[in-house]
């Protein structure tokens, strides 16, 4: 038995950028998938880090959710970094943890099989969206987490999904809030959180100078998208705000776009029907 104890793998050496890499996709994400992985490492094919995982998991760094179910549904494990993780990440990356993240991370084994699968659905997106934008333009392009968000009050309370920075020229930034709806909450819940957005403009503290970020949403599907789009429409109108932009899309037309400029958004009117647009036109230019 003291063998086996003894031939675990401990730590013993400093992360090295790979294994800082994989560590902050998860504290960043809450979970992701090998493949996902192999996306934040520039790796074509998942299988190539298996190994890399695996001293990780060895380590106590990181773990995994997983069970016989999962191959039924021809499903991956999600991996997610454990506290012990967190902790050897700010050791080797000072400043890029924080105190309200961290502790809850120690829900992560018990949170909901939804959970898991909108954490994953977010990460595919920043991916996607990456993708879409090409290598150079993807330079440009930020997607930020709920993780960074919690520490800012330029944020809503009940945060996006993901906020986007865009940096068109190096003195602008163009700022989107970008919800998943993926059917894994109730509808009226997308509905509460637009509503909230609307509150959020009128009594927070959205950043000084810097127009308010349209307000857009990812659907599962082009029923779904109907539902949210009328729902919008109702919004704008009792808002009387012009400065309020509301824009949605469907997972399969994020998932057929090729460039920055294709027209799969939908932006929302109060009073005529959605026109459709790219993700960069939805903000007006100034001069």
């Amino acid at each position: 038995m003291s063998e086996v104890i003894a031939s675990k793998v401990k730590y013993r050496r400093p992360l090295n950028d790979q294994q800082v890499t994989v560590l902050h996709s998860l504290y960043w994400y809450r979970f992701c998938t090998s493949k996902q992985l192999a996306v934040s490492l520039k790796k074509d094919n998942h299988k190539s880090i298996q190994n890399k995982l695996q001293i990780l998991e060895d380590q106590g760094l990181i773990s995994k959710r997983y069970d016989k179910s999962y191959k039924l549904q021809g499903r991956q494990a999600e991996y997610f970094i454990t506290p012990k993780g967190a902790r050897a990440l700010e050791k080797a990356k000072p400043h890029t943890t924080n105190s309200l993240t961290s502790k809850s991370l120690y829900k992560n084994k018990t949170v909901s099989d939804d959970f898991i699968k909108h954490c994953v659905a977010i990460r595919n997106t920043a991916i996607r969206l990456i993708a879409i934008y090409g290598e150079q333009e993807a330079k440009k392009l930020q997607p930020i987490t709920k993780t960074y968000m919690v520490l800012f009050s330029d944020y809503p309370t009940w945060a996006p999904d993901l906020s986007l920075q865009y940096h068109p020229t190096k003195s602008t930034t163009q700022h989107y809030f970008l919800d998943i709806w993926d059917g894994t909450k109730p509808f009226f819940v997308s509905v509460r959180k637009i509503q909230n957005y609307v509150k959020f403009k009128e009594e927070g503290e959205w950043i000084e100078d810097t127009p308010f970020p349209p307000i857009v949403a990812i659907c599962e599907d082009k029923r779904a998208q109907t539902k949210l789009n009328r729902q919008m429409k109702r919004i704008l109108s009792d808002a009387w705000d012009d400065e309020l932009i509301f824009a949605t899309t469907t997972k399969q037309l994020l998932n057929e776009a090729t460039k920055p400029t294709d027209k799969i958004w939908s932006k929302i009117d109060a009073d005529d029907n959605p026109e459709l647009t790219s993700l960069k036109s939805l903000i007006p230019v100034t001069s």
